[in-house]
C-alpha cells in the first residue's frame, strides 16, 4: 500500500475511533485517489451518517462511498 493511502486511511480510523459516534462501531476503510470507500456494520443510521461526515471532513477528500451495513 502506497505510504500517502496508507496515512490517508490512518487519518480517517483514528478519526472514526476518536468520535464517540463511530467509537465503538466496526468500520473499514479503503481510500483510492480522494475517494474513500465505508464498509462493515454499524449499529444505527446515525452511526452511518457520522462515519460519512467525518470521512468527508478529512483534507483531500472528494467524496466517500458509503457501503455501511445497518443493524
Amino acid at each position: 500500500m502506497d505510504t500517502s493511502v496508507s496515512n490517508m486511511v490512518r487519518q480517517i480510523s483514528d478519526a472514526l475511533y476518536k468520535d464517540s459516534r463511530t467509537h465503538k462501531e466496526v468500520i473499514e476503510v479503503g481510500y483510492y485517489q480522494g475517494v474513500v470507500t465505508l464498509t462493515g456494520k454499524v449499529k444505527n443510521a446515525a452511526a452511518s451518517q457520522a462515519a460519512e461526515e467525518i470521512a468527508r471532513s478529512q483534507p483531500g477528500i472528494i467524496s466517500v462511498v458509503n457501503e455501511l451495513k445497518v443493524g
